[in-house]
């Protein structure tokens, strides 16, 4: 019991008030992830949704299907908003070029708030979070990389206002990134700033025998916003990503490009 209480205080620097994920003002406000969009002559992305509301309910009547699809440029702003019918009992596939072919910029971020949340879920004090499927093309491959959303990101309360839901630190923290780099691919890290106020990191680029510093780049992401860090030529030999930011977990969507194959996941 007493080392129980020990290891409490011991972490509570690194845990009071600093929760990953914070909780909507509005106690019926959907969720959604911040997932990331990549538009352009290599890349086409594309989300699977599927009506979860009525996943929760008997039958349709008194229930929205509808979803608001909101687009944000890398910056974090929003510039674009769509309603789409959910159909029910079916996984439509939402080819995201079509919405974005006026858009000059090739990457940001977008969420998807489902318009109802079933009192199943309301009642229990909890909130409908749509984290599905993204997925990406590249190069017109004949096949799409499939990615899951990361985490509780962002709410939208009543009269349609937005909340940040990521959580910060006091202390700057690592994240390590939990696959190994090797020499001969490209590897392009997306990071999100699901947080309402302005991040920096440092990306540092590892070797994993001796624990060399191969290359250290810092940026900023403003909230909302999205950055992508590739690395390619510096990775010399078998290596690693740690990133240093007040993240509290500073998770990257990675893409990995080899021989024009590509894979996607979260690291």
């Amino acid at each position: 019991m007493m080392t129980q209480v020990f290891e409490k205080i011991i972490r509570s620097p690194w845990t009071w008030r600093q929760t990953l994920t914070g909780r909507p003002y509005d106690l019926n406000a959907p969720i959604s992830d911040l997932f990331v969009w990549r538009n352009s002559a290599e890349w086409q992305t594309s989300f699977e949704l599927i009506d979860i509301p009525r996943l929760f309910v008997d039958s349709k009547d008194g229930v929205s299907t509808d979803v608001k699809l909101i687009f944000f440029d890398s910056s974090g702003h929003q510039i674009l908003s769509e309603e789409i019918v959910v159909l029910p009992a079916i996984r439509q596939t939402i080819h995201l070029a079509s919405y974005l072919r006026y858009i000059n910029e090739e990457m940001g971020t977008f969420a998807v708030f489902h318009k109802s949340v079933p009192l199943a879920i309301s009642s229990l004090g909890s909130h409908l979070a749509e984290r599905g499927y993204v997925s990406y093309r590249y190069q017109g491959a004949p096949l799409r990389s499939y990615v899951h959303g990361n985490l509780d990101a962002i709410a939208q309360n009543a009269n349609s206002q937005l909340q940040a839901l990521g959580g910060s630190s006091f202390f700057q923290r690592e994240y390590r990134l939990q696959f190994e780099l090797t020499p001969g691919s490209q590897y392009q890290l997306c990071f999100v700033n699901p947080t309402a106020s302005e991040q920096k990191y440092v990306g540092k680029l590892v070797s994993i025998n001796g624990g060399k510093i191969l290359c250290s780049r810092p940026f900023k992401l403003t909230p909302g916003g999205v950055s992508n860090l590739t690395f390619q030529s510096e990775v010399m030999e078998p290596a690693r990503v740690v990133i240093e930011s007040h993240i509290i977990m500073a998770r990257p969507l990675v893409f990995h490009i080899q021989n024009s194959k590509m894979d996607v996941f979260h690291g």
